[in-house]
């Protein structure tokens, strides 16, 4: 069997990056495409800025800057790294299979959704508010001060905000990015969560991390993180979660409560790896790879 023979047989993919995002997380990007060959997978980057989704008679097409053509007859899948819906729900209705799907994509770059989501299912949380700046008002807060702000679609850390008054509330309001906001009591063990790696329904390992310095606990922030092994009671609460949506790769955070008990916090859809590296022996991006092709084959 010759080269041409071999490659025609690899189902074909996008990995779908925004410039920012992409330029932090290069080495995982390169992995991906790297050794996607050994999974009968062949997959190129595209970044969102050089992206163009159009509608055409009713037909679905995505190009890539300047004239490239793509469709459903060559694009079987797409790794979206964006954390942008729009994208994914395009190539589903292009007939490409996305990881994630566009619902947890949705659900969980929305931290009210995912609430509502997670909360639904009794999975305990701090009480948190969901709001909106065009109706929201200081005086409706049902919990004291100090409290925790954060814009629905923040990542690694972004926009959220601990508040001590009523005028540090109006002030990062106004800054925000988004229109809707939760507000969530602080919890009892500030600058300490587990974040729980799943793929599919499976879990790949949790990790520990602390901040000394910061009620957040990211590691990209500057927190540790170490090798954390899930109690019973705290993996049935992830498996729980995990059968609310069909997750692909993806980080479900817990933050403690004053007994040390799981509480939900958020779902990351682009979840990083780093922290899984530094802590385990296995490879994440083989095992995302198997389970992509696995899913295509």
């Amino acid at each position: 069997m010759n080269n041409k023979q071999i490659s025609s047989q690899l189902k074909k993919g996008l990995l779908i990056y925004n410039q920012v995002d992409y330029d932090k997380n290069k080495w995982f990007a390169h992995q991906l495409i790297s050794k996607a060959n050994q999974f009968g997978l062949e997959l190129s980057l595209v970044l969102r800025e050089n992206l163009i989704l159009t509608i055409e008679d009713g037909q679905f097409l995505a190009s890539i800057m300047p004239e490239r053509k793509l469709s459903p007859l060559n694009v079987d899948f797409v790794i979206n790294r964006t954390r942008d819906t729009l994208i994914a729900t395009h190539f589903e209705k292009m007939g490409c299979r996305v990881f994630n799907h566009s619902t947890v994509t949705d659900l969980c770059n929305h931290k009210g959704k995912t609430h509502q989501l997670v909360n639904s299912a009794g999975i305990p949380s701090v009480k948190t508010m969901l709001s909106n700046i065009h109706y929201f008002k200081p005086s409706q807060l049902p919990f004291s001060y100090p409290v925790i702000l954060k814009a629905v679609d923040g990542h690694g850390g972004s926009e959220v905000y601990k508040i001590h008054t009523e005028t540090e509330l109006t002030k990062y309001l106004k800054d925000l990015r988004t229109e809707d906001f939760i507000l969530q009591e602080l919890c009892t063990n500030p600058g300490i969560d587990v974040r729980v790696f799943t793929l599919g329904k499976e879990i790949l390992g949790a990790v520990k991390r602390i901040s000394t310095s910061s009620f957040k606990s990211n590691y990209s922030l500057g927190g540790s993180a170490t090798a954390y092994t899930l109690k019973p009671e705290e993996e049935s609460l992830v498996k729980t979660i995990l059968n609310l949506l069909d997750f692909d790769l993806a980080g479900i955070d817990f933050i403690l409560d004053k007994e040390g008990r799981f509480l939900f916090n958020e779902i990351e859809d682009v979840v990083g790896t780093r922290t899984l590296y530094l802590n385990y022996d296995f490879d994440v991006v083989e095992l995302f790879l198997k389970h992509i092709s696995t899913h295509l084959f």
